[in-house]
Formats: C-alpha cells, sequence, structure tokens
C-alpha cells in the first residue's frame, strides 16, 4: 500500500494530473471540485463553477428528512442542495467504475411487429446531458439519437417537466371518473360502452375551456381493445382489479376490464407498447438503454395492491408497473447493495432509489419555458395561429387543481402541485428575460411542507393526445412496420429547439409547418392560404416560444422587487443576481472571488470554498471512506 501511494505520488510530481489517473486506473474519473488555489495536479480546477463538482457516491433512499445525507434529507430539509445534487446526477458523465457501457453494441427496448427486432441501440451515451443539452447544463433539447428507425428520434427538452407529469396524472383521473361509473377502481368491459371519453384543459367558467375527447369507452369496433386514444396504456385487470400482466386485449381468459396511464412523455410509438409516463419511470429506462447504468428501485418495482400501480416516489408521484427496471435487487448483501448485476458487467447496484429520488426531484422542479417579447407581430401571430386552427390541437392553457387526499371518490383525490418552486420569467423594457422565485413550500423549523395548491400551466401548447398527420409524417420502422400517430408535442420552447419533428427531419418551423397533413390537413390549408407577411407573424409567434439558460438568468431571488447588480452570499459578492441554487442551500456556497487567472488576467473565481459543508459531504450517510462509491452506510 504505501510502495503505491509512493508511486503514485512520484507520477503525480513528474508528468501530473494525467498520470494520477492511470496511477488509480482506467477507471478513474475526477471531478472539478478545485480552484485557484489548488495544484491542477492533484485537484482539477473549474473556476466558472459549472462543473460536476462532487466525487460519484450513490445516495441512501430514506423517507426520513432528519436522516443527514440520505435523499430524503436532501429533498425536506435541504431541497435547494437537493436540487443541485439531482442536477449533477443528470449531467454527471459516468465512467466505466460506475458501470456505463455494459451492454454497447447491443440492441434493446421492447421487440417490434417481427417478433425479434428491437427499438433501439443500447449504451451510446454517459450522461443525460450529453442529449439533453441545449441549452448547455440545463435539461435542455438535443441530438437525434438512434431509436425506432433508420431515420431515429429526436431528444425533447425536459423543461417544465414536472408539470407534465402532473398533467398526465389528472388527465388519468378525470377519464377514470367519466368511464368508471359504479367507482370499483377500473373500467369494465361493458362500463360505459360507447361513451366519449371527454376532459377538460380547464376548470368551469375559465376563459379558453374546451372540450378534449380521447376516443369512447368499450370495444366498439370488435377489436377487442378499448377504443381509446393510443396516448392511454392499457392495463387490463380481473374481476378483483387485479393486473394481468400477459394480457393485451379484453379477450383475453380472466379479463374483466381495464385501467390506464397516460403517456405524457415523449413522441408516442407503435400500437400499444408502453411509454413510461413519469419522469422516475422514464430516468431509469434511459439511464439503462442509453448509458447501461441499471436501477435497483423498489418505488419502481413493487406492486402493493397488484392493480398496475407501483409505488408512490418520495416527491409523490405514483408509479407504474410499466416501468420496472431490470435490476430487482433478488439478492443483496447484508448491507442492501445489489448482487443481480443485469448486464453482467461486473458492476453492481449501479443506480440507486436514493440516486433516482434526486433525479427525479431535480426534473419535476425542472423550471418551464418562458415568452420572449410580446411584439406587435408576435401578438399577432399568436391569434393567427389559434384563427387558423392550430390551437384546436396545440391547446394552450391548462389548470390542475389543489391537492384533496380526502375526497370520498377517489377520481376527486387530486395531487396538486407538487414542485417546491417555481421561476416566473418575463421580458425587461430591453427584451432581455428576468425572473422572479416563487416558493411554493411553507418552512418554520425543520424540513420544508410543500403547498400542494392549484397550479397553472399556461403556454403549453399541446391537447396530449396522439394523431395522424399523414404520411409526410409517418416513420417506417427498423422491421417495416409503420408509426401513424404521434403526441402532439407541446410547443413551448419551440423557438429555441430545432430541428422538430418526432425524426428531427424539419430543420425549421415553417418545414414543420408544411409536413402537417392528415388530421391537421385543414390548418395546413388555412396557413398556406395566409400572405406571406402573415405567415411570418404565426413564425414570429412560435419563435417567442423559448428556452433560457436556468443559471444565467437574472433572478430576483430574495423577493425584494429588484435584480441587484451585486448579489452578496456568505458576506461576498457574486456578481448579478442570477438563479444559482447554490445560493440557497442551507450553508449557501462561498466562492473563490477575485484571483490572478494563470493568463495573467484578474477574474471572478466561482469556484465552492466550502464545497463538503454545502453539498453535505460530510453528513454520516455520505461519506465513502474507501472511495468505492457506495456510502459507508451501504456496505454494513
Amino acid at each position: 500500500m504505501r510502495q503505491t501511494a509512493a508511486a503514485t505520488l512520484l507520477l503525480t510530481f513528474v508528468f501530473g494530473s494525467a498520470a494520477l489517473a492511470l496511477a488509480q486506473g482506467p477507471d478513474f474519473v475526477p471531478e472539478r471540485p478545485g480552484g485557484a488555489g489548488d495544484d491542477p495536479a492533484l485537484r482539477n480546477r473549474d473556476l466558472t463553477g459549472r462543473s460536476v463538482k462532487c466525487p460519484r457516491v450513490r445516495f441512501e433512499h430514506s423517507t426520513d428528512p432528519s436522516a443527514p445525507g440520505t435523499s430524503a434529507y436532501y429533498l425536506f430539509a435541504d431541497p435547494w442542495a437537493g436540487y443541485a445534487h439531482g442536477r449533477e446526477l443528470f449531467h454527471r458523465e459516468f465512467a466505466a467504475a460506475d458501470g456505463v457501457f455494459g451492454e454497447s453494441g447491443r440492441t434493446a427496448g421492447p421487440v417490434l411487429d417481427d417478433g425479434s427486432t428491437r427499438l433501439a441501440s443500447r449504451d451510446h451515451v454517459s450522461a443525460c446531458g450529453l442529449c439533453h443539452n441545449s441549452p448547455w447544463r440545463d435539461a435542455g433539447a438535443g441530438i437525434t439519437i438512434p431509436k425506432n428507425g433508420g431515420t431515429g428520434r429526436n431528444t425533447p427538452h425536459l423543461f417544465g417537466a414536472g408539470l407534465v407529469e402532473m398533467l398526465g396524472w389528472q388527465l388519468r383521473l378525470d377519464l377514470l371518473a367519466v368511464g368508471d361509473r359504479n367507482r370499483n377502481g377500473f373500467i369494465e368491459s361493458t362500463e360505459s360502452r360507447g361513451v366519449p371519453a371527454v376532459v377538460y384543459n380547464v376548470p368551469p367558467g375559465e376563459p379558453g375551456r374546451r372540450p378534449l375527447e380521447f376516443g369512447r369507452f368499450g370495444d366498439g369496433n370488435g377489436d377487442s381493445i378499448p377504443d381509446l386514444n393510443p396516448i392511454l396504456h392499457m392495463i387490463y385487470v380481473d374481476a378483483a382489479g387485479k393486473r394481468i400482466p400477459w394480457a393485451r386485449s379484453l379477450s383475453v381468459a380472466g379479463v374483466a376490464g381495464y385501467t390506464f396511464e397516460v403517456q405524457v412523455f415523449g413522441f408516442g410509438q407503435r400500437g400499444r407498447l408502453p411509454v413510461p409516463s413519469t419522469l422516475r419511470g422514464f430516468t431509469a429506462q434511459a439511464l439503462d438503454t442509453h448509458a447501461g447504468l441499471q436501477a435497483c428501485d423498489p418505488t419502481l418495482t413493487e406492486e402493493p395492491r397488484g392493480d398496475g400501480l407501483a409505488r408512490v416516489s418520495l416527491a409523490g408521484a405514483p408509479q407504474f408497473m410499466s416501468a420496472v427496471p431490470r435490476d430487482r435487487g433478488n439478492v443483496r448483501t447484508p448491507g442492501g447493495i445489489s448482487l443481480d448485476d443485469p448486464d453482467r458487467d461486473g458492476h453492481l447496484h449501479e443506480i440507486t432509489d436514493g440516486d433516482l429520488d434526486l433525479v427525479e426531484w431535480y426534473q419535476m422542479n425542472h423550471p418551464r419555458p418562458a415568452r420572449s417579447e410580446r411584439t406587435p407581430s408576435v401578438q399577432r401571430g399568436e391569434a393567427l395561429f389559434a384563427r387558423s386552427g392550430c390551437a384546436k390541437c396545440h391547446v394552450p392553457d391548462w389548470r390542475l387543481p389543489a391537492a384533496n387526499p380526502g375526497a370520498a371518490d377517489y377520481t376527486r383525490r387530486t395531487r396538486g402541485d407538487r414542485r417546491f418552486f417555481d421561476l416566473e420569467t418575463e421580458p425587461g423594457p430591453d427584451g432581455e428575460l428576468r425572473g422572479r422565485l416563487k416558493r411554493l413550500y411553507d418552512r418554520k423549523d425543520g424540513p420544508i411542507t410543500r403547498r400542494f395548491g392549484p397550479v397553472s400551466i399556461p403556454d403549453i401548447y399541446s391537447d396530449f393526445l396522439q394523431h395522424d398527420l399523414g404520411p409526410e409524417t409517418h416513420q417506417v420502422q427498423y422491421d417495416g412496420s409503420t408509426i401513424t400517430h404521434f403526441r402532439t408535442t407541446p410547443l413551448w420552447g419551440a423557438g429555441s429547439t430545432a430541428p422538430y419533428l418526432h425524426d428531427g427531419s424539419a430543420l425549421t418551423l415553417e418545414e414543420a409547418i408544411r409536413r402537417h397533413g392528415g388530421e391537421a390537413a385543414t390548418s395546413r390549408r388555412a396557413w398556406r392560404a395566409l400572405p406571406a407577411a402573415d405567415r411570418e407573424a404565426v413564425s414570429a409567434f412560435l419563435r417567442s416560444l423559448v428556452l433560457y439558460s436556468t443559471e444565467d438568468l437574472p433572478t430576483d431571488l430574495n423577493d425584494d422587487g429588484r435584480i441587484s447588480p451585486s448579489y452578496r452570499v456568505a458576506g461576498q459578492d457574486t456578481g448579478r443576481e442570477r438563479f444559482n441554487p447554490e445560493w440557497l442551500f442551507n450553508t449557501p456556497c462561498r466562492i473563490e472571488g477575485r484571483v490572478r487567472a494563470p493568463d495573467g488576467r484578474w477574474i471572478t473565481s466561482h469556484a465552492v470554498t466550502n464545497l463538503r459543508e454545502a453539498y453535505g459531504m460530510h453528513l454520516p450517510r455520505r461519506l465513502d471512506r474507501d472511495r468505492d462509491g457506495f456510502p459507508d452506510v451501504l456496505k454494513r
């Protein structure tokens, strides 16, 4: 041991940080926690303060916020640090030692119609942020990836993703309220047969209310499948409401009815192949398929009532059995580490349920997109957009009710707004976007208490139905079968997220509109009939729906009604007041401040000088003394 340490020190002294990485093995991936005062050969620097800072130590799941360093502690006792930890997990470039690329080059996902071809190729990125990368260091939009067919799938952004997830759960409740007349928890095979599955985007009496039809309940056309929009993934159940895992239609022996989940994420895919409808489920599947990292998560694998619903996550989102990960944790060490290793790459328990708690928390609370300046042209384009019929599918606004956990009718047990903050944005006098932090929680002593109030979702522009837009948008899959229906893409952020459509094949907004046929043919004709100046106004409106770099957004953090040019944190001037969650930790991050850089210039270093204390790396349930990536408490 002493000889190895001495050799490492000598290599470092002679050859620098590259030798240090070599001496520690090919799987060593250093983070960037260092500042101007650190020897860069020993401690990687990042004076911008934007890089992933903390070493990879898996998070321990807990439901007790008083257990320092667990996921519950970070969600409810130090929620801004939890948000930042979730962001680091989203953007972390995992190393081979973490288990990435265990099945690189193989195909994965559900089997297509030919019974053999798989949906996607495996293990092509080491971080979520390598695809969701625009804006950089946010859960943004990104590249087109190999999935479904040779034309690929475009990476959507996750701004406002928590609101989309909440909307999906509310749609499920609203539809069940219409179809489940006897309130036994599912829709019986003949119950409500032929009844339109109609819900509304806003409550009665509010402007913009419109009916949205998700098909009809029951099997009217005799194909043994409920006549409902394919955005709903069917869960077939027996007479006791228990899920029949192998059932794919109403004609399977023992099937007495069905329930469903609303697949609000993704573009949709052929037939009844499920797309996870929760952030947690989607993340677990993406980490496995795209990075080769399997999650071991009882929240997704346990089915308490046998009805297709898994457990409720720590953040408060009900989960579905459609997103069960491969690592079931059937065999564990005494300390709780799963020995299953589904991809047989020798790396165990690659993603913990605590990790998913933090990533889900980050995505659930990720700020929503913004509207840039509403110029006369933009306002005229918005009116023309609606007049052309585009807003029939691209529904502008939604409202969700406050939590109502005590409702007698299960379909009225709403969950409200589960976020702990909202970031309101508007353009300033010069057109620059500015933010105002709105806290959605109360706190006296101890953990936060979220308010779970009603929530408005303006300018999202989607009905969350799947539509057939004609042959110009159809996608031939790898096996030759064709996807004809796609979810109405929410337009918020559209001005920042070229290219467009499910396969990224439309490079401009105008091209995407021209490709609309089928159910949108009338709207396309109306748009084409507009004079060129009016078509440009429509494009100007769409370009006004924007994303932004959250951490660069000038923001009123302390609710004093102004954005300070010299915002002070921990006694230091940090520059212009902006949305940086590190300023809001229980122990705010202290920056290094004014330093001389290697090129001789004076700069403000945003490297954190109290990293261990601020991020909680010193807490008892985060300590990893042997640096194997597991906290010591999970090894006992």
